[in-house]
């Protein structure tokens, strides 16, 4: 239902955009909206889904709290994991040894000597 409706709505505004039939167009398209706007079925669609959603927001609020907690616990655990890799790599890059200018130290070559 949400797809037919962007897609009227889409044709709607393109065909204003597009038509050479100026501001006729426009206003025949707005009060045909307008009156399919105030029909009664219509309206009593739109208060339908106003009672839905005045009713389930608060679940949902709390399921979306409850993730955006999850996520961010997650992302705190790879950041930890992350840090503690950085860690070992900057520990053995430093044992590894290097001459004065920062190179390493391969066997059987010798670097400015």
């Amino acid at each position: 239902m949400k797809g037919k409706i962007l897609f009227v709505a889409g044709a709607a505004v393109g065909y204003v955009l597009g038509a050479r039939a100026g501001r006729g167009a426009y206003v025949k398209i707005k009060s045909q909206a307008e009156s399919l706007w105030e029909n009664p079925s219509v309206q009593k669609t739109v208060h339908q889904a106003e009672g839905f959603v005045k009713e389930n927001a608060p679940v949902v609020g709390k399921k979306l709290q409850g993730a955006a907690g999850d996520a961010a616990s997650k992302a705190k655990s790879v950041a930890s994991k992350a840090s503690d890799k950085a860690d070992d790599v900057k520990a053995s890059a430093s044992g590894a040894g290097s001459d004065s200018e920062g190179a390493a130290k391969l066997p059987g070559v010798n670097v400015g000597e």
